[in-house]
């Protein structure tokens, strides 16, 4: 909410909403803000330990040299000014919208937020995103609609609150990221004071300690979420790495064949779900499998139980092995724009992802052989799952009869 209040409430004593996107449209190519939540990543490469968690809220904008000034009069409006006050009937409208689009995503990807579920119990990053982008956040969404109906200015003094926070912490821990040929960078750096003087300052001293995530590390357990829907989106993992344990590139390769070979053929052609997957985090040494549009749950859970099994009689061919590594090479190397480079090196900067780390996981993959099949089948067998589904109540009440003992939650 905070963040689309930024953007979308236009600027106190200087334009309406309306008036600031004509304005955004004009004079650049867009201000879209993000929020990036992840562990960061150890020096030495392996599974991230405690809760060192890289949190940040990102304006990303993008304009001709010519128009540097205004892209960053208009990014400082946003970060300062933005009329939060005169705003209580937008911020209703964008809390039912929120609201509206859960309660359609639960229908149509429920695989995604069975996924965020489950990552919620292994790590703070994950707990957060649940928090945040999840089920916890869809009840949030209902909370917080409730309260504004019935309690704006309590709501508006707490999202001014959260704004000085940020401006505060801004004057000490902001990071300014340019991308652009010479002449681009030329001139955004004659326009960035002006920027600097607005937005960092704040007085440094006055920022709060980092904020305190551990009300976050225990939520309830996952299970199955009832839904009005048709097919189910069936999910299962858990944590195939402990925190300091070592991943290798060859494990996106091995990932890569498993979605391809095993739970294509398990779970879409055999058991007719439109789409059958897994993910890999080597950060947080994450795993989890989920299908998508699935007629089945019960024996998808099942299919995934069986996968470290089929994964240990296997005989890898040099051919398929060959199109593996192709497959997670080509998760690597996707075309990326300039503004898509320039966002993607901030975030290593942020997260601490080196040049040199990700050339030994691109070599890795490029090495990968049969027996990281073997090592990843071993671990994968000692895997201790936790499912996490969306599916209606005859499906998993019929699951449930088989021996599912999923805790049924009804969302919708």
């Amino acid at each position: 909410l905070f963040g689309r209040m930024l953007q979308e409430t236009g600027v106190s004593n200087k334009y309406d909403a309306t008036q600031f996107t004509r304005r955004v449209g004009a004079r650049t190519g867009g201000l879209q803000g993000t929020i990036m939540n992840t562990l960061k990543r150890p020096l030495d490469g392996g599974v991230a330990t405690g809760d060192d968690l890289v949190y940040r809220f990102i304006l990303r904008g993008k304009a001709t040299r010519e128009r540097a000034s205004d892209l960053f009069d208009l990014m400082a409006d946003v970060l300062v000014d933005a009329d939060f006050a005169s705003a209580e009937q937008r911020c209703t409208e964008m809390l039912k919208e929120a609201k509206a689009r859960y309660e359609s995503s639960f229908r149509t990807s429920g695989q995604s937020y069975a996924t965020l579920r489950i990552s919620s119990g292994l790590n703070l990053a994950g707990a957060v995103s649940e928090a945040t982008a999840g089920v916890t956040h869809y009840q949030s969404v209902l909370r917080l609609l409730e309260r504004a109906k019935n309690d704006w200015p309590g709501l508006l003094k707490q999202l001014e609150a959260m704004r000085s926070k940020v401006l505060a912490n801004a004057a000490s821990s902001a990071v300014i990221n340019l991308t652009g040929d010479a002449g681009a960078l030329d001139a955004a750096n004659a326009a960035l004071p002006a920027l600097a003087a607005r937005v960092l300052a704040g007085d440094a001293s006055s920022s709060d300690h980092p904020p305190d995530w551990s009300g976050l590390k225990k939520v309830v357990a996952p299970g199955a979420f009832v839904v009005p829907t048709q097919v189910n989106y069936v999910a299962a993992g858990g944590s195939l790495y402990a925190p300091g344990e070592f991943p290798t590139g060859a494990d996106s390769v091995v990932k890569r064949f498993l979605s391809l070979d095993y739970l294509w053929n398990r779970v879409r052609v055999q058991g007719g779900a439109y789409g059958g997957s897994c993910q890999f985090n080597p950060v947080s040494g994450t795993f989890v499998f989920s299908s998508y549009r699935d007629p089945n749950l019960e024996d998808t859970l099942t299919a995934y139980s069986e996968a470290a099994a089929w994964m240990k009689a296997l005989d890898v061919e040099p051919a398929e092995l060959t199109k593996a590594v192709v497959a997670a090479i080509g998760d690597l190397d996707g075309p990326s724009t300039p503004d898509q480079k320039g966002s993607k090196s901030l975030r290593h900067f942020l997260d601490g992802t080196t040049d040199e780390a990700r050339q030994k996981h691109r070599d890795e993959v490029l090495a990968a052989t049969p027996a990281d099949f073997r090592r990843f089948a071993d671990r994968l067998a000692a895997l201790k799952t936790t499912p996490a589904v969306f599916a209606s109540a005859a499906a998993v009440e019929a699951a449930n009869a088989k021996g599912a003992n999923l805790a049924v939650t009804k969302l919708l």
